[in-house]
Parts: structure tokens; sequence; C-alpha cells
């Protein structure tokens, strides 16, 4: 039976100030249940319609497994202590024990129960990617319009269909995330689009002697950063062949994302990378995988389904609705799919670098 104890949305390794739900821009987000399987988005109506219509239009059945799993708004939600989560969803605990509001943006007045993407890591290495050459629709106000076009034109997004916003790492020496903020994403200059996936993919480097050894002979500290190289690259390979899919699906419906974000996720933590690397091959070897799907209804369905599937070390969505659109008649998106090419190029690049050898410096 799904908790309802409402958890603050971050992971405990991480500071309130950069967290994975943070990374994923959405404020006010809580988690529920002792493993935090799901979370409480608030949302505007239009993000709630779009859920609503993915879960009820079979025509758009081929993009559900890239979208977060939504499970109903706290309304009509119908689990164990439904009206528990009413109450407590834009409340939280002071240090005193009393329930003070939470900051909600405004306009976004539906509740909505998601998978939590982060329940499944230990160590969350999170990175959102902005889709898309165009961040405005019809809705906007003309002064807002004219910052999305500035923003668009002055960042990688008007000629790559990409804008890398905040994301985290986590350092495997101090067992710290490494937060990186927006201002970061948006000074890239194209040619350094390759640096920040560096950046957000950075591969364990065995120290030198002289990294080793200060000068009295003393044993230093090693300059690890990242996952070893043999688990980070079948993790960057099974990350670009989910990209792919998720290319070839969107390609084929006519609709609009704007202002929607590609989700990166994958372990940090060493022994969890390893063990879910080993599925991934396993799988991948095996003519009949057989994966536990995701219920479309139901808590102890949900609950079963959440407890015995493995986890991988690895996830890619899509997330952002609030202005995404079915477009009969226009074609296909542009511009979103102009940035799932380049984040395509940009995998291949750091997967090459990676494979060429060890020569690789622990800049990471």
């Amino acid at each position: 039976m799904i908790s309802v104890h409402m958890q603050p949305a971050y992971h405990p390794a991480c500071s309130r100030s950069c967290t994975a739900f943070k990374v994923m821009g959405h404020a006010g987000m809580r988690t529920t249940g002792p493993d935090g399987s799901l979370i409480i988005k608030p949302a505007f109506p239009a993000e709630h319609r779009f859920y609503e219509m993915l879960n009820r239009d079979p025509h758009l059945a081929r993009l559900r497994p890239f979208i977060p799993k939504f499970l109903g708004t706290l309304e009509s939600y119908s689990g164990s202590g439904s009206q528990f989560l009413k109450a407590e969803a834009e409340a939280e605990a002071d240090s005193n024990g009393f329930l003070v509001p939470i900051p909600v943006p405004p306009g976004r007045t539906q509740s909505l129960i998601l998978e939590n993407l982060c329940s499944a890591f230990v160590k969350p290495n999170t990175l959102d990617v902005k889709l898309g050459t165009v961040f405005y629709d019809e809705f906007m106000a003309e002064d807002k319009v004219l910052r999305m076009e500035r923003t668009a034109r002055e960042t990688t997004s008007r000629s790559t269909g990409v804008r890398l916003t905040e994301f985290q790492v986590y350092d495997n020496v101090t067992s710290e995330a490494i937060c990186v903020p927006k201002s970061y994403g948006k000074a890239l200059a194209v040619s350094e689009l390759p640096e920040g996936i560096a950046r957000f993919f950075p591969v364990h480097c065995e120290p030198s002697s002289s990294a080793l050894h200060n000068g009295n002979g003393a044993v230093g500290p090693s300059p690890s950063r990242g996952l070893p190289r043999k688990t980070l690259i079948p993790i960057l390979r099974a990350i670009r062949q989910t990209v792919s899919k998720i290319r070839d699906v969107y390609a084929s419906f006519e609709m609009r994302m704007v202002g929607g974000s590609l989700l990166i996720m994958y372990e940090a933590d060493w022994s969890r990378a390893e063990a879910g690397v080993r599925r991934l091959l396993a799988s991948s070897s095996s003519s009949m995988p057989r994966p536990i799907p995701i219920p479309s209804s139901g808590e102890e369905d949900w609950d079963r389904a959440h407890t015995h599937r493995s986890p991988s070390p690895c996830v890619v969505k899509l997330v952002d609705f609030a202005h995404t659109r079915l477009a009969p008649g226009e074609g296909p998106d542009e511009g979103v799919l102009l940035g799932l090419d380049t984040m395509l190029k940009l995998l291949d690049g750091r997967i090459a670098q990676l494979t060429a050898g060890a020569s690789e410096e622990c800049t990471c």
C-alpha cells in the first residue's frame, strides 16, 4: 500500500539549494511514499489536459513509454490516504513542526500525480535539455514572446534546437552532487555544447603517480569524478538508443511541444550503475526480454510493478507539457526534431571520445 507521508522533493545527499527536482525546474513539487515513488506536481490546466489526452487517445499510445507515468490528480486520485494527500499537498513542516504554505507559481491550479523518476536511483545524475527553436505560443503576452525570441536567438536554441539548463552530477570522491546553474547553459556557444555534455558524463580517471604522491611521498586523493569507462559507455549507448526511439516516434506525430524538455537521468553510484549495465547487456542479448510494465491504474498494481521491476542505470523522458498541443495539418515539429538530432550527435561525440582510448584528462 502506498504511504502518504509527504517528503520534500530532494535527494538526501543534495542540498536544498540544488536538487534533482530543482534541476527539473518544478517549484512546489513533493514526493510521497517511503521510497518516494510518486510526486505531486503543481501544473497548468493545459498540462493536465495533455496527460489526460495521452492516457485516453490510442493514437498517442506510441508516445506513452517516453513520458512520465500519470496516475491522476489529487482531486481524482482514489488511492489510500488521498484525503491526507489533498490536505498536505500544498504545505510542509517548518523547523517547529508547523505546516507552512509551499510557494507555487501563479496559474498552476492542478496537482498532478506522476511517477517519480528519481526514486529508482541512489545518486541521480540529472540533466534537463530544453528542446526546440520556438518557446512561445499564440496565448503568450507580447512582452514574453519578445523575451522568448531573444533567449532563443542569444543561446544555442535557435541554431541547434537544444539548450542545456541546470544539471547535477555526483562527485564520487565527495559523494556530493555538483550542481551547474542555468546560466552555464545559456552562456554556452554552439561549439561548446560537447564540453557541456562531457561535464554531464564525466569519466573516472585512474590517477597518475604524480597525482597520487605529494612532494613528501605521501599518498594523495584520487582525482576520480565519474563512472568507470566500461560502465559509462554502455549507459551512454542506452541513452542514445532511447533518444533515437523518441526522435522516430515524435516525428510520426503532428504536434507542437513549446518549452518542453528532454530529461536524462543516470545512476552515479558505482555498484548500482554496474549492476544496471549488467542487466542492460543481459537484456540486449536475450531474444525474449520481459520488462514489467507500469500498470495504467490501480494502487496495488503500482506498488507491485514498482517494487519488482529491475532498476535501470538510466532513464530518458520527455517532460514539461504546459504548452503542448496536437497540430493536425501542420506537419512534424521541426524545431524539436532538430534538437533531438543535435542530442544524438552530441551523444555520438561523447561515446567516440570515451572509446578512443584512455588519454582524456581528468578535468570533468
